[in-house]
């Protein structure tokens, strides 16, 4: 992952160099690999840098056209971002990078905000036009890269964390009292509020596009995607369901697996993670495997089914993994929930205690 950052000043005030690098440096976990600001009058991006591809200094964000025109700070992938290069070099943009990003930056110069639906992989970025003085701003259909914004007076902040919002001297932190008690009736939020008062979430499968020559009191937004659940016209053979499902599972996993560094899976027990696992071992060997199990000492009845450690080892010896294993004691979580809440920043459902650990190589800190 990466992290973006962004003030925009609609009242034309300078941005301070200083209140965007305060912000980037908050979301340094994000990114520890590199650091960048742009700052352009009253517009500012903000990025810290994670190196998956291109791991040069090619890759360095916020990055600009070569007529520095566009500037873009991106956190994602593009899993199509190969094909998209090959489309536009036709069209004579030229590359400097091997990296997503600038297929990403020349894309939108070459086909604005429909850009978007072609890009196969989940992003959010955010585009300044200087000659324009617009911005666009995107988050990809599913949502799984986030994206936070605020406006405070006549100023967006924006970022891939609240803490990054926090960071900006105009927003007051303050419980937002109705998205509490959205969260506390449904374990969850179905809308665009968080629990901080008037910092919002960015939705999926949309974009904004936008003037910063004068003030919005809220941001534009459109919808360029959403779920589809219609019955096919023509039902098929049950056969050709499952080879076409087949087909583009692996096509999915398969296009996942681009990286100039060390790739790892999950690897909890179950089908998912085994099925994934499964396919992604066949184009890398000996990949390495993640897996946390419960202490049983004190379980018995149906909590003994909760830990897959020995399913897990046994998909790793059948997919020939390097597996790496944990096991979860009941004073793990309270140990953990200082630096995990500093993290997940507010609840939401999923196994994110599980998955905190394993991704701190087996440890809590």
């Amino acid at each position: 992952m990466c992290g973006i950052a962004g003030i925009i000043n609609f009242d034309k005030r300078p941005v301070s160099s200083t209140v965007l690098k305060s912000m980037t440096d908050s979301i340094q976990h994000r990114g520890p690999d590199g650091e960048g600001q742009y700052v352009d009058g009253h517009v500012g991006l903000g990025h810290r840098r994670l190196a998956i591809l291109d791991l040069s200094p090619s890759g360095h964000q916020p990055m600009q056209t070569k007529n520095h025109r566009y500037t873009i700070s991106y956190n994602g992938e593009v899993y199509n971002f190969r094909e998209l290069r090959i489309e536009l070099e036709a069209f004579g943009h030229l590359f400097h990078s091997n990296t997503d990003t600038e297929v990403i930056l020349n894309a939108y110069s070459q086909w604005g905000a429909s850009c978007v639906h072609r890009f196969n992989g989940m992003f959010a970025f955010a585009i300044y036009d200087s000659l324009e003085q617009k911005v666009f701003l995107a988050r990809d259909r599913y949502g799984i890269k986030p994206l936070y914004y605020t406006i405070k007076n006549s100023t967006l902040i924006f970022g891939s964390e609240i803490k990054a919002i926090k960071e900006h001297p105009l927003y007051q932190v303050n419980i937002d009292k109705e998205a509490l008690v959205e969260y506390m009736t449904f374990q969850n939020f179905f809308s665009s509020d968080t629990l901080y008062k008037n910092v919002k979430i960015f939705p999926a499968g949309h974009y904004s596009y936008f003037s910063t020559a004068s003030f919005i009191p809220e941001i534009p937004l459109t919808e360029y995607w959403d779920y589809s659940f219609e019955e096919p016209e023509t039902v098929k053979d049950e056969r050709e369901y499952v080879e076409e499902l087949d087909r583009l599972f692996n096509q999915a996993v398969n296009r996942q697996l681009v990286s100039d560094v060390e790739l790892g899976s999950y690897l909890s027990g179950g089908i998912d993670s085994g099925a994934i696992t499964a396919v992604a071992a066949k184009q890398l060997p000996y990949m390495k495997t993640f897996t946390c199990g419960f202490d049983l000492n004190s379980a018995s009845g149906m909590e003994l089914q909760f830990d897959e450690r020995t399913d897990a080892e046994y998909m790793s010896y059948k997919f020939k993994t390097e597996h790496y294993e944990m096991v979860l004691k009941s004073g793990d979580m309270e140990r953990c929930m200082p630096s995990l809440i500093r993290h997940i920043e507010e609840p939401r459902v999923g196994q994110c205690y599980p998955n905190y650990c394993a991704n701190n190589r087996l440890r809590c800190q």
